[in-house]
């Protein structure tokens, strides 16, 4: 399934808007993560420098003033826990919370004095925290290596906060804009779809030319669009003429020449008046077959209903004293795009061979959609199978009682081809002719 250009410019716009904001996404929630834990390893370095200010060292070992300078690390499950921690690694010094929550602070590398180290402890059964360790040489020039924890939860909440928010929000701005595109979209494209409705109603035949109200980006095709229509209608009128003039040019000289035969009884007469039916017989085929307006580009939709019934009342009257029995049941609203004379010519030559070779009953129906069909039924002699395919050749007769030329099917089939159509000939209801003539609706 083709999309149109409003699906694609849509999809486009969702694609590549959705892309660069997932994007955008991605970027915030990295720089924010990241100042979290910038931040959280500050808070760290303050409590470390806070502590290296209240550390003593006497005979029993290193000690703290009683008045911690942060309160949170007297109070058990604070989330705050500080140890010292001599040469060796074990700890000479920790923290009330940290010793009444029974924190353990992880081995620490070797550490050059003046270095911190800020690590995230994910342990199985402990919560998980931050850690900043940082040493320094003492007064004794011992090495003691200062570690503070933090639980992650205050930290993780605040980020998955923000990012809950942030996506939300993103997400709130793809939609408005998606929608406001899919409105300047539906907007921009307006005018095309004016042009489309418009092009539609000149093919139905209920508009002569397209409007004038366009933009500048379509302005030169619609003007060349009504160009081409009026240069299309002028080039068919000329086309017709000219074969009309040449019909009838040629019918005068070809009368005479068959008056003046016909008043002769020379030997030969037979063969020359063979040769003119010959030539006037190859003459009117061309004439039908060049004057042939075929389906039009743009052309009015003309209802068959009343073609039949105008060419019924002309045949009506034509054969009066047969009293031949018409069904006629064509829907009204049964319509075909393409040239009137066309279709008068192809329903003329089907109605005429009905009218001609029938009994007493013919029958006219149609059916429409994407395709309409025309069904002429008579309870003539009817069409024998070896003959359906070979009376649509020129000059190919199924009887050679009454009068013709033999061309008659043969200029429909034609015709109908030009139109893309289907001339189908089977057995009607009463054993007689039974031809489907078929159409693009």
């Amino acid at each position: 399934m083709k999309a149109g250009i409003q699906t694609r410019l849509l999809i486009i716009t969702t694609v590549v808007l959705g892309a660069f904001l997932s994007l955008a996404g991605v970027v915030l929630d990295r720089s924010f993560r990241a100042s979290v834990l910038d931040g959280a390893e500050e808070q760290l370095r303050l409590v470390i420098y806070s502590l290296m200010g209240a550390i003593e060292k006497d005979a029993v070992g290193l000690r703290l003033h009683d008045e911690l300078p942060e309160p949170r690390l007297q109070q058990p499950e604070s989330g705050l826990y500080a140890a010292v921690r001599g040469r060796e690694g074990r700890p000479s010094w920790e923290s009330p919370s940290a010793v009444t929550t029974a924190v353990r602070f992880p081995p620490v590398g070797l550490l050059a004095p003046g270095e911190f180290h800020f690590e995230e402890f994910n342990g199985d059964s402990d919560p998980k925290r931050f850690l900043l360790h940082y040493a320094v040489i003492w007064e004794d020039e011992a090495v003691l290596t200062f570690s503070v924890a933090t639980d992650q939860a205050p930290f993780r909440s605040t980020i998955d906060g923000f990012r809950r928010n942030l996506y939300i929000g993103l997400g709130a701005v793809t939609l408005f804009f998606v929608l406001a595109q899919a409105l300047a979209i539906r907007w921009g494209l307006r005018p095309l779809r004016t042009m489309t409705e418009e092009v539609r109603e000149l093919e139905e035949g209920r508009r002569e030319r397209l409007s004038s109200a366009y933009p500048i980006e379509l302005e030169g095709l619609a003007e060349n669009l009504d160009r081409f229509i009026a240069h299309e209608e002028r080039s068919r009128s000329r086309y017709r003429k000219a074969m009309e003039d040449l019909a009838h040019s040629l019918k005068t000289p070809l009368a005479v020449l068959r008056n003046e035969i016909d008043g002769r009884d020379q030997v030969g007469s037979e063969l020359m008046r063979e040769q003119l039916d010959r030539m006037q017989t190859t003459v009117t085929h061309q004439l039908n077959r060049a004057s042939v307006a075929g389906p039009v580009i743009v052309g009015r939709a003309v209802a068959v209903s009343s073609l039949v019934d105008r060419l019924l009342r002309a045949l009506n009257t034509a054969y009066a004293d047969r009293d031949i029995e018409v069904q006629q049941s064509v829907p009204e609203t049964l319509k075909v795009r393409g040239d009137e004379r066309d279709l008068l010519e192809m329903l003329g030559n089907l109605l005429e061979n009905a009218f001609k070779y029938t009994h007493r009953r013919i029958a006219i129906s149609g059916t429409g959609g994407t395709e309409i069909t025309i069904l002429v039924e008579d309870d003539g002699p009817g069409i024998q199978g070896p003959l359906r395919e070979q009376v649509l050749n020129r000059g190919t007769r199924a009887d050679e009682i009454q009068p013709g030329q033999g061309i008659g099917l043969a200029m429909v089939h034609e015709l109908v081809g030009a139109y893309e159509g289907n001339l189908a000939i089977g057995e009607s209801r009463w054993g007689g002719a039974a031809i489907a003539l078929t159409l693009p609706a």
